[in-house]
Parts: structure tokens; C-alpha cells; sequence
């Protein structure tokens, strides 16, 4: 027997005085250690990859009041071991199974045999793509239990197949047949390779196997990278989800138990989540088969993190399937700032939970600055009916405090409880040792959390005004918090200093606390809600409390009559999709974007929830959109449609409603903004009370993608104002805010021809942002200058009359109140937003040096598959090779005659596509070119390389260095540049026709 040597985490007071001591002793002051989380189990060798890999797999079952693994032990192969918690140390049983050092292993406990499944492990990873070697079978190993000991079934192993692969995974269907799924890769590096993704089943119990065979379902040809896993749920059903990278996809295709396993007919395939950056080649499966509503939720990474500069995008989310609805919901588990990989999930069917594990930085390492995709083992829990995970890393649960290389979380397909506890084991990469980590349910965290947790957001908003008399208070938290402590003593309602009497609940789904006044509020009132802190407040997990008293105050709205005071509310579609003439019997329900076209005629469905608004008239109606990658010349119709009972998961171009009556149309657009579409609003007379259902269609042949609801804060929305009574109430009381302004503030060496601009939250009222509430002043002196401003960005821009003066330090403010900016709802800024900014100083030929910022003049491309066409007006350019496209851009120098080029950057936005490869950028000493004229037969030839672009996400912002000497002849004149590619990967970036803030510019410092 082995003893472990037990690691467990120690008090934190203890651990800090530890650290400090040994940082005095050995460099004579203080040293900062990371803490160890859960406990070292032994050591092995001789194996080629992690033990607990892969993601999909599981290596750990619960029976008969143990805990089991599948481990490896040096020397001699794959054994089976049983956790004595009393002495915390993994104990072999001496069961051996399979004794290659190449292979990896799931495992299936289904309460009376224990089943192995063992392959041999080919990667096809980030270092190049390998083929799937014959001859290495992977075999399944079936056990009988009695009395603590584990006995090899006569007539096994058997073999499930004859390749190896990246992963496998099995599980056993109501008729006892096992299934396992496995991708599997042909080919070489001088052909190319080819993957599939592979399934058998077999007899009842394992004892034999068929031919394993291509899932018979469309396209199930992923990456070589990709992989694939299988569970059984509903009672009578086995699922296949697998990842396919190239499409954007993570597809999910299902079988009812006894049908034919190989036949198409069998099984029905749909994407589980769809879009570009959407997949990676990291899933996990869990079910329960208790489960009345046969739910299967899958733990997923994405590839946004390559697509995005956007760190709060997820970087693993959970899907989680409902048959009932034939469904996908999502949600995000951890973003891309979370810097997570690998994860696993556990069902808590004790607390009703998902726990999601994965890997991230160690705590004692910041950012995302680890190696190989390793460091500790975190975990987040969210609600099984309604996942809505907190913000953040999460809580560590498996960290060597000396060796921050902890990896490849393992854990059991089964669901916990209260008496299994939660046991997940893990790989030290570098120690090469096994960490596990043993918790009972309902037990505190782990040490390491003693931040304070605060109040993220109320509703309504601090300051709200008209607000419904029926309104519920909410807080939400930064983190998960203690029940217990969240009551009506520590969150009050009072008017005045009179209480409100309410219920006060608290649901870890969202971190909210929700209070429920035991009447309706009175109305033109003013109301003071407080989320009591310190020692006698709210508490997180971990007994932080919040540091000190969270108030907030709101005035509901004034009492009116049937046909009194209007209300403003703005609606989220309930359900979108869209269907496609080309794909008549596919649905679209999840993707994150939606297409409207005429040919081939592609057609997109909204709805919207209007049952609380019965009895209202709707004065004036606006819909709210947004182009996503792509935008169009032509115009898209907005139309009413009369038959509500089409669904977002079960659209489909055959079953879809009729159109009826045209109330708004939308168009010309630009890709990637904002319209706000008016609707025709006494066609909407029969709509108020029920749901209400738009759908969009075009005549023109160029199509228009929006983005769906799926894609987040871009959803489609509702802007409804109505007269009367009714039963409505709500709407958008919340404040804006100015979420960016340029220059920043605090900004030096400015530009004395810069314009000053700021970003709001929302959609502003235009006629509320004007030359009295957006001003700029040199200390107490008003810069004459004119003010406008842009639904496309939400954007209000001062323009000076004259340039500012050099070397100055200027204010700018957007006035807040009743006489300053306001949303288009009319709730008006919050407080006045104010910044600063510095001029460059005055500067001649040789003295000091000046920073400008041009923006393009003239820009486009042309393209050799279309050699007479001029691209001009066009608000995207293209650089390509195969085809041949290349981008050209104009800059003025001329008022820069006799002076120096110290720098020179290029500011660029690629649009709705990246590229892997590479764009050079050139100059082009012809300027006789213009931006109306230009084509691929009379283009200007490109020179010099001067600076390179690449790889490159989409939607993003880059600085290119370019070289500054070879700009020595151009100050004075104009300069031209020209971007081409040797790659056949092509890039797509925005115009000056896009709009001032994504064109074109050059940086340039002169002296």
C-alpha cells in the first residue's frame, strides 16, 4: 500500500506566517507563497500523457459507500484504487487492466458492473494533425463487485474498435447495449487528413461488439482536432454531441433506444450552439437518468478567445439540452478574461447545482500568464433548472502551492449527494503526481476567499424615476452569498422612515436578492431600499461581509387615468430565428445571428411578449436591430404576422407562418450598427394584451445578417409608448451613461485639429445633446464649436470652430439633470461627465516633437474577379491572394511640409472576418488614383513593404508599427499604401465609409 502524503490546506493565518518566515530566513524579507488546495496522492511514471485526461472522460465512480478511480501505478499499468478517506490516501485493490502506457480510459459505474473502456491515444492538437494508428484496439473491461473486490467478466476484454484516437467514451443505453463514440483521423501530411466521427454498440453488457461506423447523420466530418462523447438520457435515448471548429459548431445528434443504430432514419442531428469562434475541441456530457425532464447539460469551450479582443465573451459555457422543447439553452460558465481551459461538470442533485471545473492560473500567478494551459482547479456552482454562474475565476479546489502546473480535472459520470461528498482528482504535469480534492456538500470553500462581496446592481436603477407601483427591489451580488443572512432585517424598503412590509428571497441564479412588498407601492413616491452591511449584514459563502451599507432611492411613477400619463417600455424578443428556402427543414433557433434575404429568400421571425399591456394604446413603436457582419444596399420589410405559435427551437422554412401587412422597413445599412426602425403604430391596435410576431423579408438579392437575441446585449428590442391604464408597467427608467469619450481623459500630445466625442450607454434624445449640454472650455473660456450627434454608435461629436491652441489643457462636459442629456426614454444623466485633455505643444522643423492622427482620405480595393469594378463606396475592403484583392488607403501630409517622421502607426479594423495569415502594407508612389476611380485594371503598383499585419480576430483593433525612414520624402504631400497578401486567407476591414471611429489612420510623430 501507498501513503499519500497529505496536503491539505492549511489555516490562512498559519500559511501567511509560514511564508513570512521562510521569505525572512532565505532573502531576508518577506515572500509570497500560493496556498495548497486539497491533497498530493501518488506519484507515476512510464505513462505518455496525463492520467486523469481526456476532457470528456471520466475516471472516478461512487459504489458502495466508497469512492473508486482508474489510476495509473508505475511499473505496472492501469489498476483500480479505492479512496480511505480516514487516512486520505488512494489504495490500490490490485486490479490490473490495461497495462499500455499510451492509453487513456472512460469509465461507467451503472450500479452493478463496472465498465472500462481503454484506448490507445492519438493527439491531433495545436501541433499538427496525425492520423489514427490501426491496430491499437480499444478494449472494454467489464467488472463484477462483491465485498470490496472488483473480478474481470469471463469473456472480456473485448474489442471495441481497431484505432486509436484523441478520446473515447461510452455509456449504456436501456436495452444494455454499451455505445462509445471516438473521432477518427485519416490521412498524412502529404495527402491531408480527413476526420470522422466514429460510433458502436454492442450486445447487451458489452459482451460483443458491431462494425463501428461514420455517424449516419449530414456532414459529421469535423477537424482532426475535433473530438466527440456520448450519453445516455430521457430513459430511452442515447445522444452524440461532438466539436467541429471549421463550422462554428457544436452538433448533437440523438437515438431512441432499439431503433437501428446505423440507419439515417435513427437519428436527428441539430447544432447545440452555432457561430463563428463557437467551438473548440473541449466538451463534457452529464446526465442524470432520474431526470423526469431528461435534461443534458455539456460543458463547452469555445474559440472566441481567437476571434474576439473582447474579454468578456465566454470562454466555456454551459448547454444544457431539454427535450420537451428539442433545445439548447446557454449560458456562460467563465469569459475569456478568465483565462480557463478543460472543464468538467458534476450534477449536485443534493443542492440542485452544476459544478463546473476547469483549469486556470494559479492564485498566486496574475492575469493569464501561465504555461501549457496549467496552473490549479477552480469551481463554480449555478442553479440545475435556471445556470446562471457568478462572475470571476471562481474557487480554487486543487492547487500545488510550490508547482502551479495543475491540470486535466477528472471526475464520475454519476450525480452527488449529501453522502458521496465531491471528489475530483487532477495531474501535477511538472511533479508528475496525482492531486485530488474530497469536500462534503454544504461544507464552506476552501481557504483563499476573504474578499468582501458588493452590490454589482439594483433594480430599479439608484435615482429611477416613474417607476410601477408593482415593481419588486433586487440587489445582486458580486459573488455567491450566505442564504441565511439575506432576510427582511438586512434588506429594507422604507418611504420616508416608515418600512415597507415585504418578503425577502434570495436566489443563487444571478447572486440576487429579490424584495417582494407585501402591497403595491404608492404612487409619486419616493422610496429608500438598503442592503445592510458589516457584521450584522449580508455575508458571502465564505462569512465576508459587505464592508458598509448599500442604499438606494427610486420615485415611482405618477397616478393617471385611463387615458393619462404615457409610459415608454422597451421590450427584449422572447423568441428569433430565421429560415432559409435553400435549407427547408433546418432551424436556426440558436444562432447568434439571423439573415434576411430574397434569393435565395431567407426570412427572419421576431416576438415579443405583450400580455402585461392589455387595455393600453400604443402611441408610437420603434424597432430596435443591429447589422451584425454584413450590411446592405437593399430594404428589408418588417410585417406583421398573425399566427403566434411558431417557436424559436422548431422554425423551419416549411412550417413557417405567413407575412402579413408591411408596418416599417429597414435599409440601406452598414454591418455592425444600430437602427432604430419606427413601426407603423395603429397596426399594432390587436396586439397589446397578447404576443406579438414580426417577421422580416426583402426583395433585394443583397442580404442583410442581424443579430439574434442569442448574441446578447444586440438583441432585437421593442420600443412601445402607451396611453391608458391597463395592466403594464416597468419600462426604461434606468439613467444613462458615458461609457467612452475621446480624447481620453487625462490624454497629452493631442492633435490641435482633434474633435472631442462621447459614447453613451444607450440611445440618446438628439434634440437634448447640443452646444449648452456638451461644451468645451480652456479654464474658464468656452471653445466656440459646433455639436452633433449619431444613432450609429450612440455617439455626440464636438467639432471646434477653429483649431485648439498648442500645448493647452482642455475640459470637456456632457451636463447632466433635467436641463442636461437625456435617453430616449427621457431619463437624463446621472451627474455632469467631465474629462481632460493636453494639446500637443507648438512645434517647428527641428524642435519638439508632435503627434497627429489623420484619418483616410480616400480608400478601397479592387479585386482581379472583377477587374473593371470600383469598389468605392463600399464601407469594407479586402486583402486576399487567392482571389487577388488588395486594399489601397490615401493620407493628406501636405500641411506637414520640411518635417521629420520620428514613428508611424496605421490604425486598422478588420470587420466581420479575421484572417491566419499575413498582410503586407506598401507604399505606392502613385497618388493619381481616387477613391471613385480606382480598379483592378488601373491600380497603381505597389512598392516597398513597410509594415505587416496578422494574424488577425474579427471585429478588432490594431496598431501596425510602419518603418519611419521609408516615410522620409512623403510629409508635404500626399501618401499612398497598399495592402496585398501572399496568404489565401483573407482579410476584410472597415472603410472611412464605416464611420469615423473604425476608419483608416495614420499615426504619425513629426519633428
Amino acid at each position: 500500500m501507498h501513503t499519500a502524503k497529505v496536503r491539505h490546506p492549511v489555516p490562512q493565518a498559519l500559511a501567511l506566517a509560514v511564508a513570512l518566515v521562510l521569505g525572512l530566513l532565505t532573502s531576508g524579507g518577506p515572500a509570497h507563497a500560493a496556498e495548497n488546495y486539497g491533497y498530493q496522492s501518488i506519484s507515476y511514471s512510464g505513462v505518455d500523457n496525463p492520467p486523469t485526461a481526456d476532457k470528456p472522460q471520466s475516471k472516478l465512480w461512487w459504489n458502495d459507500g466508497s469512492w473508486w478511480a482508474q489510476m495509473w501505478t508505475t511499473g505496472t499499468g492501469w489498476q483500480i484504487y479505492r479512496l480511505d478517506r480516514a487516512t486520505r490516501t488512494w489504495v490500490s485493490t490490485g486490479v490490473t487492466n490495461d497495462s499500455r502506457g499510451t492509453a487513456s480510459a472512460d469509465t461507467l459505474w451503472d450500479g452493478n458492473k463496472l465498465y472500462i473502456a481503454s484506448h490507445v491515444v492519438t493527439v491531433s492538437g495545436d501541433s499538427g494533425a496525425k492520423a489514427s494508428v490501426p491496430g491499437q484496439p480499444a478494449k472494454l473491461y467489464r467488472y463484477s463487485y462483491s465485498a470490496g473486490k472488483y473480478t474481470l467478466d469471463s469473456g472480456f476484454p473485448t474489442n471495441i474498435n481497431n484505432n486509436s484516437s484523441e478520446s473515447l467514451t461510452i455509456d449504456k443505453d436501456t436495452t444494455g447495449a454499451i455505445w462509445a463514440t471516438w473521432t477518427q483521423v485519416a490521412g498524412s501530411s502529404s495527402s491531408g487528413y480527413t476526420s470522422s466521427v466514429y460510433v458502436n454498440s454492442s450486445a447487451p453488457g458489452g459482451t460483443s461488439w458491431g462494425s463501428p461506423f461514420v455517424l449516419p447523420v449530414t456532414d459529421p466530418n469535423p477537424a482532426p482536432d475535433d473530438i466527440s462523447a456520448v450519453v445516455a438520457f430521457g430513459n430511452n435515448k442515447i445522444g452524440v454531441m461532438w466539436s467541429d471548429q471549421p463550422a462554428g459548431a457544436v452538433y448533437w445528434a440523438t437515438r431512441t433506444d432499439g431503433t437501428s443504430p446505423t440507419a439515417a432514419s435513427s437519428w436527428k442531428v441539430q447544432p447545440a450552439v452555432q457561430g463563428k469562434g463557437q467551438a473548440d475541441d473541449h466538451l463534457n456530457l452529464k446526465a442524470l437518468l432520474a431526470d423526469s425532464a431528461g435534461r443534458v447539460y455539456a460543458a463547452t469551450k469555445t474559440s472566441l478567445d481567437g476571434t474576439s479582443s473582447d474579454k468578456t465573451l465566454p470562454q466555456l459555457q454551459l448547454l444544457v439540452f431539454k427535450p420537451g422543447t428539442g433545445a439548447f439553452t446557454k449560458s456562460t460558465i467563465a469569459t475569456i478574461a478568465d483565462c480557463v481551459s478543460r472543464p468538467q461538470i458534476l450534477l449536485d442533485t443534493a443542492t440542485n447545482q452544476v459544478r463546473a471545473f476547469y483549469t486556470a492560473p494559479s492564485t498566486s500567478v496574475s492575469g493569464c500568464a501561465y504555461s501549457g494551459m496549467s496552473g490549479s482547479i477552480y469551481e463554480k456552482t449555478a442553479s440545475m433548472d435556471s445556470p446562471v454562474f457568478g462572475t470571476g475565476r471562481g474557487t480554487p479546489v486543487i492547487q500545488d502551492g510550490a508547482s502551479a502546473n495543475m491540470n486535466n480535472v477528472t471526475t464520475t459520470k454519476q450525480g452527488v449527494n449529501a453522502t458521496t461528498g465531491v471528489v475530483v482528482m487532477a495531474t501535477n504535469t511538472a511533479t508528475s503526481r496525482y492531486w485530488y480534492s474530497d469536500r462534503s456538500l454544504g461544507t464552506a470553500p476552501p481557504p483563499g476567499d476573504t474578499a468582501a462581496p458588493t452590490v454589482t446592481g439594483t433594480s430599479p436603477a439608484d435615482g429611477a424615476t416613474g417607476t410601477a407601483v408593482s415593481t419588486n427591489v433586487t440587489a445582486t451580488f458580486s459573488e455567491a452569498m450566505n442564504t441565511s443572512t439575506i432576510t427582511s432585517d438586512t434588506f429594507t424598503l422604507k418611504t420616508g422612515t416608515t418600512a415597507v412590509s415585504a418578503a425577502v428571497t434570495y436566489s443563487g441564479t444571478g447572486n440576487t436578492a429579490t424584495l417582494n412588498p407585501g402591497t403595491d407601492l404608492a404612487a409619486g413616491t419616493t422610496y429608500t431600499a438598503t442592503v445592510k452591511g458589516g457584521s450584522t449584514g449580508v455575508k458571502d459563502a465564505a462569512g465576508n461581509a459587505l464592508a458598509s451599507d448599500k442604499t438606494w432611492t427610486f420615485t415611482t411613477a405618477a397616478a393617471s387615468g385611463g387615458g393619462g400619463t404615457s409610459e415608454t417600455v422597451t421590450l427584449t424578443a422572447t423568441a428569433d430565428s430565421w429560415v432559409a428556402g435553400g435549407a427547408a427543414n433546418t432551424n436556426y433557433g440558436t444562432s447568434t445571428t439571423m439573415s434576411v434575404d430574397n434569393s435565395p429568400v431567407e426570412t427572419t421571425y421576431l416576438k415579443f411578449d405583450l400580455s402585461a399591456y392589455a387595455g393600453r394604446t400604443a402611441e408610437s413603436a420603434t424597432l430596435q436591430l443591429r447589422s451584425a457582419g454584413s450590411g446592405s444596399t437593399g430594404k428589408q420589410n418588417i410585417k406583421l404576422v398573425t399566427d403566434d405559435s411558431w417557436t424559436e427551437s422548431g422554425i423551419t422554412y416549411n412550417n413557417r407562418p405567413a407575412l402579413g401587412t408591411s408596418i416599417g422597413t429597414l435599409g440601406p445599412t452598414a454591418a455592425n450598427s444600430n437602427y432604430s426602425v419606427p413601426l407603423t403604430a395603429s397596426a399594432l391596435a390587436g396586439e397589446l394584451g397578447q404576443q406579438l410576431s414580426l417577421g422580416l423579408d426583402a426583395t433585394s438579392t443583397d442580404g442583410l445578417d442581424l443579430n439574434s437575441k442569442e448574441a446578447g446585449s444586440t438583441a432585437p428590442k421593442l420600443v412601445l409608448t402607451m396611453s391608458g391604464s391597463g395592466s403594464g408597467g416597468g419600462g426604461d427608467t434606468a439613467a444613462p451613461t458615458v461609457s467612452g469619450t475621446s480624447p481620453v481623459d487625462g490624454a497629452t500630445g493631442v492633435a490641435a485639429t482633434a474633435n472631442v466625442t462621447a459614447t453613451f450607454s444607450e440611445a440618446m434624445n438628439t434634440s437634448t445633446i447640443n452646444a449648452a449640454t456638451f461644451t468645451l472650455k480652456t479654464g474658464t473660456t468656452a471653445v466656440s464649436a459646433a455639436v452633433t450627434y449619431s444613432g450609429t454608435g450612440n455617439t455626440a461629436t464636438l467639432n471646434p470652430g477653429t483649431d485648439l491652441a498648442a500645448g493647452t489643457t482642455y475640459t470637456a462636459t456632457v451636463k447632466s439633470g433635467s436641463t442636461g442629456v437625456k435617453d430616449a426614454a427621457g431619463n437624463a444623466l446621472a451627474s455632469d461627465k467631465t474629462w481632460t485633455f493636453t494639446t500637443a505643444p507648438a512645434s517647428g522643423g527641428g524642435g519638439t516633437s508632435e503627434t497627429v492622427t489623420l484619418t483616410a482620405t480616400a480608400d478601397s480595393w479592387v479585386a482581379g474577379g472583377a477587374a473593371n469594378t470600383n469598389y468605392g463606396t463600399s464601407t469594407t475592403m479586402s486583402v486576399d491572394n487567392s482571389p487577388v484583392e488588395t486594399t489601397y488607403l490615401k493620407f493628406d501630409l501636405s500641411a506637414y511640409a520640411g518635417r521629420t517622421v520620428e514613428s508611424a502607426t496605421l490604425q486598422l479594423r478588420s470587420a466581420g472576418s479575421g484572417s491566419i495569415g499575413k498582410q503586407n502594407i506598401k507604399l505606392v508612389t502613385d497618388d493619381s488614383w481616387t477613391e471613385s476611380g480606382i480598379t483592378y485594371n488601373n491600380r497603381p503598383a505597389l512598392g516597398t513593404s513597410i509594415g505587416t499585419l496578422g494574424p488577425t480576430a474579427a471585429n478588432s483593433n490594431y496598431s501596425v508599427p510602419l518603418t519611419a525612414s521609408a516615410l522620409a520624402g512623403e510629409p508635404g504631400q500626399q501618401l499612398s499604401l497598399g495592402l496585398d497578401a501572399t496568404s489565401t486567407d483573407g482579410l476584410d476591414l472597415n472603410s472611412k465609409e464605416a464611420g469615423s471611429t473604425t476608419a483608416p489612420k495614420l499615426v504619425l510623430t513629426l519633428r
